[in-house]
């Protein structure tokens, strides 16, 4: 039996209160990604884990599970990301699952990243270059200033998440073939040893502009 996967795993901060910017953009992320994702593929569910939106939230290490099952990762950024412990994890499980995949893979995923940050605030460069190097991105920081914001309303963005979808679903493509591989054995993956996390540093802090 073909082994069943998410196309994509959203990998986000929580936010630091209830209802507040960080939830709502959050919130618009997810919704933009899954739609235009779903127009590409049904078998594959983008994997979002709601519950971390609740203020309190506590590690889940089934969490370790869900990003092996996953084709990709997406990494819903500003700079307070990194100074979460939660999310170092996830993106060191993710570097180890891609170095696992190209061994398994070989050419198949030569040119393709398993990153995929999405930038509200801060920058690209702010990410480990290990994440960032290669990785397709969408840069959503002028739109998300807006008041009445919506991720994808213009058409610069519409092709962009058309572009991001279309590239996810040529990953879940590139691994259906061999999902036993890749898959079976995602119900025994723990996270990486935390010295495996070394190298994953919230950015410094910049300068006040001068006048």
């Amino acid at each position: 039996m073909t082994e069943k996967f998410h196309s994509c795993f959203i990998s986000y901060r929580h936010p630091a209160s209830k209802g507040n910017r960080e939830e709502k953009l959050i919130s618009h992320v997810v919704k933009a990604i899954t739609d235009h994702v779903e127009l590409y593929t049904h078998d594959h569910a983008v994997y979002f884990d709601g519950k971390r939106l609740v203020p309190g939230y506590q590690y889940d290490e089934r969490l370790a599970n869900a990003i092996c099952h996953s084709a990709c990762m997406v990494i819903v950024y500003w700079p307070a990301y990194l100074e979460s412990e939660y999310c170092k994890k996830e993106i060191a499980a993710m570097l180890d699952i891609e170095k696992k995949r190209r061994r398994l893979l070989g050419k198949e995923l030569h040119g393709c990243r398993l990153f995929i940050p999405i930038i509200l605030r801060g920058n690209l460069d702010e990410l480990p270059e290990g994440v960032r190097k290669d990785c397709q991105y969408l840069d959503y920081k002028a739109q998300a200033t807006k008041p009445n914001f919506n991720i994808g309303d213009d058409d610069k963005m519409s092709d962009e998440l058309y572009r991001i979808a279309e590239y996810i679903n040529t990953l879940c493509d590139k691994m259906k073939n061999a999902s036993d591989k890749l898959f079976g054995k995602c119900q025994q993956y723990v996270f990486p040893a935390p010295q495996a996390n070394q190298g994953i540093q919230p950015p410094p802090p910049q300068r006040f502009p001068g006048r």
